[in-house]
């Protein structure tokens, strides 16, 4: 989510913070936290609740335009390392996948201009305007390093419908804006594409074979199942786990959420099980916490219940796990 919270904060203090993201159904603490994965939905949902908590009908311009880099993590480092715009474009399409799973990007030649495309996987219905414009502001700045801060493309497309604020948006990309379009998408000359960079990415910001692999073990969820893992972590944090709050951050119903968990031969307690187990031995394994205090993180109303359900769990009682020469489980 990058700045979104700074810049709420900034316009209207803490408390609409906190407004906006109880009213998405998420934790307080994602906002000060960049290393989680967030549902497409629940993203578009807090651009759009902050754009309108702020009054701001271009928010989601000028979110994009506060990003940085290290907003990206290390996706960045890598298209940023290529030598040339038409490097930059081919990276993009393959890291892509790595970043997110709700968008994807591509590159179309044509004969006499190119166009650099972004389209969301899932449809979009709350916050689609800002979403799409606080994605199209980094790509303009990425190619902004290549061709010079004042370059501007042909034009900007824009998959929907012009807006009341059409021209205040077009003067805050500074590039023509056309709407309505089939996809989004930043077309320029086809020239630019062998455009070498303007600054070279520093050797310290240059991606290693570590981040490289960190890229990829790291990569966002793909299946139900990992969707739907990655949210009960989230809410586990928060001491809440109910599958209707699940679903809803999916952007899904309850029973929909269960026939697909049912599909792959799970469900949902089955996941909520394993994702606190999970949490459970990297709490054991790697802090002091006492085994009590565990248990009442996760959910436990008693540290007896805990303790059988985690000896059924991983066959040994929690106290195990803290001997120092026991050997790493992951559930």
């Amino acid at each position: 989510m990058g700045p979104l919270p700074r810049l709420l904060e900034q316009a209207r203090g803490l408390r609409a913070v906190e407004r906006v993201f109880r009213a998405e159904g998420l934790p307080l603490w994602l906002a000060h936290d960049q290393s989680s994965n967030l549902p497409v939905r629940c993203l578009t949902g807090l651009i759009e609740r902050a754009a309108r908590e702020i009054g701001d009908d271009l928010f989601g311009v000028n979110l994009g335009h506060a990003m940085q880099p290290e907003d990206f993590g290390p996706v960045i480092q890598y298209m940023a390392s290529a030598t040339n715009i038409g490097g930059l474009l081919r990276r993009s399409v393959r890291a892509m996948r790595y970043h997110t799973s709700g968008a994807e990007f591509n590159f179309v030649l044509l004969e006499d201009h190119a166009r650099w495309e972004i389209r969301a996987v899932e449809q979009i219905v709350s916050g689609r305007r800002h979403y799409t414009d606080h994605a199209l502001y980094p790509m303009l700045t990425a190619l902004r390093r290549y061709l010079g801060p004042k370059w501007s493309p042909l034009r900007i497309e824009l998959d929907y419908d012009r807006p009341f604020c059409w021209r205040a948006t077009e003067h805050r990309f500074q590039v023509p804006v056309v709407y309505g379009c089939a996809t989004n998408a930043v077309v320029f000359e086809k020239r630019f594409l062998e455009a070498p960079a303007t600054r070279q990415l520093a050797i310290a910001d240059r991606l290693g074979w570590q981040d490289l692999r960190r890229l990829v073990m790291q990569r966002p969820p793909r299946t139900s199942i990992e969707a739907t893992r990655e949210v009960v972590r989230l809410r586990l944090l928060d001491s809440s786990v109910d599958i209707d709050g699940a679903a809803r951050l999916l952007g899904v119903g309850a029973r929909t959420l269960q026939r697909q968990l049912a599909a792959d031969n799970f469900t949902y307690r089955d996941l909520v099980q394993q994702v606190r187990m999970g949490r459970a031995v990297d709490l054991l394994n790697e802090t002091s916490e006492s085994i009590t205090s565990i248990a009442y993180s996760l959910g436990y109303s008693d540290v007896a219940s805990f303790t059988r359900v985690f000896r059924q769990w991983t066959g040994f009682p929690p106290s195990h796990f803290r001997r120092p020469n026991f050997p790493p489980h992951r559930a």
